[in-house]
């Protein structure tokens, strides 16, 4: 017979919701206008998720039967929805970010890979919160550069919203993820 006080006592504090996360983005330091964001940045980032990978099977043939091998870890890109505000702050960081990389109107990219201060591969992080704002379950995207900026709609009859957009990033890996119980979290963001 199916118990309900059980079940409950698995989800501890109610379980995990999505609606509470933190984002931080670290800013190239060509990014002057990025830089000092960060605060501004937390509050503006409505969406987002925790990174997701796939290890593809290395596939051998074996008298007409699939043997599958584990193969090698892929990182699918991961994106996250911003708010739109009146001094379009982030935006614009963002278009000085994808211009180091690549300028719109010179085709040249100003940057190396790297992840250091000169580099455009940047370290996020992304924090899951329990409902006291404290982190619970952390990932960090090493090495990550935007690859898409979405458009940002724009009609006569769209009332009472936001505007909204979203950024792709690619990354070299993650670590962390395992909540709780792995190696610890940094620290906790701020919303200040």
């Amino acid at each position: 017979m199916p118990n309900i006080q059980n079940f409950r006592s698995q989800l501890g504090d109610g379980g995990a919701r999505p609606n509470q996360f933190a984002v931080q983005i670290n800013w190239p330091t060509f990014c002057s206008i990025g830089n000092g964001l960060d605060q501004k940045t937390n509050l503006l980032v409505t969406g987002a998720a925790a990174p997701a990978s796939t290890v593809n099977p290395a596939i051998i043939q074996y008298r007409g039967r699939e043997v599958k091998f584990a193969g090698e870890r892929i990182f699918d890109p991961w994106t996250i929805t911003i708010v739109n505000p009146n001094d379009f702050g982030q935006r614009a960081a963002f278009e000085q970010w994808l211009d180091g990389m690549n300028g719109k109107d010179n085709n040249e990219g100003e940057l190396s890979l790297g992840t250091g201060i000169d580099g455009y591969g940047q370290d996020l992080v992304v924090q899951h919160l329990d409902r006291n704002n404290n982190a619970v379950c952390e990932w960090i995207l090493r090495g990550a550069f935007p690859i898409n900026m979405s458009e940002i709609a724009l009609q006569y009859a769209q009332n009472d919203i936001l505007e909204e957009y979203t950024v792709t990033f690619q990354y070299q890996d993650y670590i962390g993820g395992e909540g709780l119980r792995g190696a610890g979290i940094s620290q906790t963001l701020t919303f200040d």
